[in-house]
C-alpha cells in the first residue's frame, strides 16, 4: 500500500512539474557577413492548470540581448496568437544598442484566444531581425521572462535558454550535385576506353 501511494505521488509531482519554455530558433546554422539572423521568439510546454488543461498565454515579457559588434538589430514583429478578438492586443518594443525588450498584452477573451491556442504545442511570440555586420560568434540571450494567462495569473515554472551563432568570412563550395557528378565520371571512363581502343 506504501509502494501505491508513493507512485502515486511521484506521478502528480511528475505531471505538475512541466515548465513553460522559451527558446530561440534561428533561421540557419552559420552565416556571413550581410546574411539576415532572424531570431524566433518561440514558446512550448506551456504549464497546465490543476484540471491538467494547458493555460492560455494573455501576456508576455522578455529582454534578449546580443553582442553588436557582430550583429545589428534591424526590425522585428509579433507573433499572431495573442492579438486576437475585438480587443487585439498591446505590443511594446524597447530598443538598446545591445538588446531588444518585448512585451505584448492580449485584450481579447478566453474564448477567443482558445480558437488560435487551443492544442498547439509551440507557437511563435515574436521574430527578431539582425543584420550580420562582422565575423565571430556569440549568444542571444533571454533575461526578465514574464509570462501571464488568461485570468491575469503570473505562468511560475518558466524556464528560458539563449542560442549561439556564429559568423564565417568562408565563401561556401558548389558542389555539384550527384546525377552530374555520375554524368563526369561516365565522360571520362568512355574518354579512357576511346584511348585504349585508339
Amino acid at each position: 500500500m506504501k509502494k501505491l501511494i508513493l507512485l502515486i505521488a511521484l506521478l502528480f509531482v511528475s505531471i505538475n512539474t512541466q515548465a513553460t519554455l522559451l527558446s530561440i530558433n534561428l533561421n540557419q546554422d552559420s552565416y556571413q557577413i550581410g546574411d539576415v539572423l532572424t531570431a524566433d521568439l518561440v514558446i512550448s510546454e506551456i504549464e497546465e492548470d490543476t484540471s491538467a488543461f494547458q493555460k492560455l498565454l494573455a501576456s508576455f515579457d522578455l529582454n534578449i540581448s546580443w553582442d553588436n559588434s557582430i550583429i545589428e538589430f534591424t526590425s522585428s514583429s509579433f507573433g499572431n496568437k495573442l492579438n486576437v478578438g475585438d480587443g487585439g492586443s498591446d505590443q511594446h518594443l524597447d530598443v538598446m544598442a545591445d538588446s531588444l525588450g518585448l512585451s505584448e498584452i492580449s485584450y481579447a477573451w478566453w474564448d477567443e484566444l482558445l480558437v488560435v491556442q487551443d492544442g498547439l504545442s509551440s507557437f511563435v511570440l515574436a521574430s527578431v531581425d539582425f543584420i550580420v555586420i562582422d565575423n565571430g560568434s556569440g549568444t542571444l540571450d533571454l533575461s526578465n521572462v514574464a509570462f501571464g494567462d488568461d485570468f491575469g495569473d503570473v505562468l511560475t515554472d518558466v524556464s528560458s535558454s539563449g542560442k549561439a551563432y556564429s559568423v564565417t568570412s568562408e565563401t561556401p563550395v558548389d558542389l555539384p550535385e550527384p546525377a552530374s557528378f555520375i554524368l563526369v565520371l561516365m565522360a571520362l571512363v568512355l574518354l579512357a576506353r576511346q584511348q585504349k581502343v585508339n
